[in-house]
């Protein structure tokens, strides 16, 4: 009867051990399921900001003081005749890099703008 009793409690505690591992695993996978959503929006708010970043400084390049970073001879799809020396074209290249506060995460965007107006004739 003794050696039942002593099976019985070898195979309660196996059972127990078994149990706690399942149990271990499951709230393993579940803090990392939550670590990987956290991340997941913590990316998406800097790119959030990134965008709103990029927009604003792009509306800043809509005013004419702005200082081009190329001017162009020629513009781009110029056919008419009379615009030879009438048109000026100013490229601008915008980038825009945003981290996280600590430096985890990355968001970043990159245009080239092309701005057409007439240019001032001296004659």
């Amino acid at each position: 009867m003794t050696q039942m009793k002593g099976m019985v409690l070898v195979l309660a505690l196996v059972f127990l051990l078994v149990m706690t591992l399942l149990v271990t695993a499951s709230l393993l996978i579940s803090q990392l399921s939550y670590k990987a959503a956290l991340a997941g929006q913590q990316q998406l708010k800097v790119s959030q900001q990134a965008l709103q970043q990029h927009f604003t400084q792009a509306n800043a390049l809509a005013d004419d003081n702005a200082e081009p970073t190329e001017v162009m001879a020629d513009c781009p799809a110029q056919y008419a005749g009379w615009s030879a020396g009438a048109l000026r074209c100013e490229v601008f290249y915008l980038s825009t890099d945003t981290y996280s506060d600590n430096r985890q995460f990355y968001a970043g965007y990159s245009s080239i703008m092309l701005k057409q107006h007439l240019a001032v004739q001296d004659n």
